[in-house]
C-alpha cells in the first residue's frame, strides 16, 4: 500500500510540475541572441559559451554547432572548426550550412580542391547559394583562376549587388591583373556602405603602392591600422611601403612586429630578410630565408634571395682571388701602387671587394717585407 501510495504521489508531483528535458524554444532563442550580441561586439570566446550552454543540453543541436564553427573559423582555429562541422554534416547530411562551413574549413587549411567539391555539392542542389558561390570564387582567386573568381563574384552581385565579400572579392581579384581603376572603384563603393572596411582600405593602399604613389598609399594603410592595430595585412603593406622608402629600420620593426603575432607568416620572413640584405647583414638574412623555406618549401622568393646572397659570396671570393693573385705577380711597389688605384677606379669591382682598409696594408706590409724594403712612414 506504502508503494502505490508513493507512486500516486510521485505521478501527482509530475503533473504539476512537469520534468523538463531539454531547452525550450524561449531559452534556445535567449542564448543565440547573446550569442549574436557578442560575436558582432567581437568578443568570440564569450560567444562560444552561449552556444556551448545549448550544446551541454543538446549536443546535437545543428544550429548552434555550425555558428560556433564559423566563430571557430573567425579566430583562426580551422582544424578545430573542421572537426564541428564534420560533427554537423553527420547529425545532418543535407545542411548547406555545416557543407559550406566544411567548404571553408578546407579553404583555409589550403585543401582547395576538398573545398570545391564542397560547394560543387551545394550548388547541384541550390545553384544560387550565395556561400557556396562566394566560397568557390575565393578558392578561384587564391589559384590564380581571376576570370573564373570574377565570374562568381559576379553571380552573387546579380543576387545581391551590395554583397561586400563579393565586391571585396571582385575587386581583388581586378588588383591582382594589374586592373586598378576598376579595382579601386569597387573599393570605393566597399568604403561607401562601410566607412572602416579594412579590406577596401588596405586594397586601396596595395594599389596605390603598386602605383607607386607612397603617400596616398599610406594614407589608407594607417586608415586600416586605426580600425584594427593588428591586422597582418595592413602592417605587411606599411613594412613594404617603408622598405620601399628605404626606411629600413621603421620597416624592419613592422616585420618584427607581424612575426610576434604570426611567427610563420611568409611574407613577413622574406620582407624581414630582404631588409637585412640592405643592411648588409647577410648571415642574419639566410636565416630569415631558410625559416621561410621551412614553411613554404617551395617558396621562389625565398629561393631566389638565398641564390642571390650566394652568388655574391661567389664573386666576391672570385674577385678576392683576382686581387690576391695579381699581388702576387707583382715585382714593385710602384706596380703594386698602380694595381690599388686601379681596383679603387673600378666602381663594379670595389662593390664587390670585401677587402677593409686594414687588410690592404697589411698587404702592403708584406708587400715591403717580401722585397727586403723598409716602410716608408
Amino acid at each position: 500500500m506504502k508503494l502505490v501510495l508513493i507512486l500516486i504521489i510521485l505521478g501527482t508531483i509530475s503533473t504539476v510540475f512537469p520534468v523538463v528535458y531539454g531547452l525550450t524554444n524561449l531559452e534556445e532563442t535567449q542564448y543565440l541572441d547573446n550569442f549574436t550580441r557578442l560575436y558582432q561586439e567581437k568578443k568570440y570566446e564569450e560567444s562560444i559559451i552561449e552556444l556551448d550552454k545549448i550544446l551541454e543540453v543538446d549536443p546535437d543541436n545543428v544550429t548552434a554547432l555550425n555558428k560556433k564553427g564559423n566563430v571557430l573559423l573567425t579566430q583562426g582555429k580551422y582544424v578545430t572548426a573542421l572537426q564541428t562541422f564534420e560533427r554537423a554534416f553527420t547529425i545532418d547530411p543535407k545542411s548547406f550550412d555545416s557543407m559550406n562551413g566544411l567548404g571553408n574549413s578546407y579553404y583555409n587549411l589550403d585543401r582547395y580542391n576538398d573545398a570545391i567539391k564542397q560547394y560543387e555539392q551545394v550548388l547541384k542542389k541550390d545553384r544560387k547559394n550565395i556561400d557556396a558561390l562566394l566560397g568557390s570564387g575565393n578558392v578561384l582567386l587564391k589559384v590564380e583562376q581571376y576570370d573564373d573568381s570574377i565570374l562568381f563574384f559576379n553571380l552573387v552581385l546579380a543576387i545581391d549587388p551590395n554583397n561586400l565579400p563579393a565586391l571585396i572579392g571582385n575587386a581583388n581579384a581586378l588588383l591582382s591583373v594589374n586592373q586598378y581603376k576598376l579595382s579601386l572603384s569597387l573599393f570605393e563603393k566597399i568604403l561607401e556602405i562601410d566607412l572602416n572596411n579594412i579590406d577596401a582600405l588596405n586594397g586601396k593602399g596595395q594599389i596605390f603602392l603598386d602605383l607607386n604613389q607612397y603617400e596616398k598609399s599610406r594614407i589608407a594603410f594607417l586608415a586600416a591600422q586605426e580600425v584594427d592595430p593588428e591586422n597582418i595585412t595592413t602592417l605587411l603593406g606599411l613594412a613594404e611601403l617603408n622598405f620601399l622608402e628605404k626606411k629600413n629600420i621603421k620597416s624592419q620593426k613592422l616585420y618584427e612586429t607581424i612575426l610576434s603575432i604570426d611567427p610563420d607568416n611568409t611574407r613577413a620572413l622574406i620582407g624581414e630578410a630582404s631588409v637585412l640584405v640592405e643592411l648588409g647583414r647577410f648571415e642574419d638574412a639566410m636565416e630569415y630565408f631558410d625559416e621561410a623555406l621551412e614553411v613554404d618549401p617551395n617558396n621562389l622568393d625565398a629561393l631566389n634571395g638565398k641564390d642571390m646572397i650566394m652568388n655574391d659570396r661567389v664573386n666576391d671570393s672570385l674577385d678576392l682571388i683576382l686581387v690576391v693573385t695579381i699581388i702576387g705577380s707583382i715585382t714593385s711597389v710602384v706596380s703594386f701602387f698602380v694595381v690599388l688605384f686601379k681596383i679603387k677606379e673600378n666602381a663594379e669591382l670595389k662593390a664587390k671587394l670585401t677587402m677593409s682598409n686594414e687588410q690592404i696594408e697589411d698587404l702592403v706590409d708584406k708587400m715591403m717585407k717580401s722585397m727586403g724594403k723598409p716602410q716608408t712612414k
